[in-house]
C-alpha cells in the first residue's frame, strides 16, 4: 500500500521541477497528474499479464547511457552539420547506417530480464544517435540505427 503514495508523491514532484515553479497553480495541476499516474499505475499492476522488474543492477548501465548523452549529442551534431552541405542527393553518402548488433535477450518468462531488455531497448532509442529498428524475440540480437562509426557495448546485455 506504500507504493500508491510514494508513486503519486514521485510524480507531483517530478511535475513541479519540470514545471519550473510551485505556485498553487502548479501544485493543482501537479496534484492531478500525479493522481492520475498513480491511478494508471495502480490499474496495470492489478490488471498486467506480464510484471517487469528492474533491479539495483540496472542502475550502473542507466548511469552510464546518462552521462554519454553528453558527447553522444556532440557527436549526432558533429555528423548531422557535416551533412548539410551535401544536401539530399542520391549520391551523397548518408552518416546514418544500419546494422547488427548482439543481444543478449535471457529468459522470456523472468520479469527481471524483462525489465532489463525494455531498459537496454529503451536507453538505446533515447540515444540522440541511435534507435533500435528491430528487437526480435528468440533472436540474440537486435537491428540499430545509428549515427556515425559503430561502437557496440562491452557487455551484450545492454545496447548502450
Amino acid at each position: 500500500m506504500l507504493r500508491l503514495p510514494l508513486v503519486w508523491l514521485g510524480t507531483l514532484a517530478l511535475y513541479l521541477l519540470l514545471a519550473g515553479g510551485a505556485g498553487l497553480h502548479e501544485a493543482a495541476t501537479g496534484a492531478v497528474v500525479a493522481g492520475l499516474l498513480a491511478a494508471w499505475d495502480w490499474r496495470i499492476r492489478a490488471r498486467a499479464e506480464r510484471r517487469f522488474a528492474v533491479s539495483r543492477a540496472h542502475l550502473a548501465p542507466w548511469g552510464r547511457a546518462l552521462a554519454g548523452l553528453v558527447p553522444a549529442t556532440l557527436r549526432t551534431g558533429v555528423a548531422l552539420a557535416r551533412a548539410i552541405p551535401e544536401g539530399g542527393h542520391s549520391g551523397s553518402r548518408h552518416p546514418g547506417h544500419a546494422h547488427r548488433r548482439p543481444f543478449r535477450r535471457g529468459p522470456e518468462d523472468e520479469p527481471g530480464e524483462r525489465g532489463r531488455r525494455a531498459g537496454a531497448v529503451l536507453l538505446a532509442s533515447l540515444a540522440p544517435d541511435s534507435f533500435v529498428l528491430r528487437a526480435d524475440p528468440g533472436r540474440d540480437e537486435v537491428l540499430i540505427h545509428a549515427l556515425g562509426r559503430e561502437s557496440p557495448p562491452a557487455d551484450p546485455r545492454w545496447l548502450a
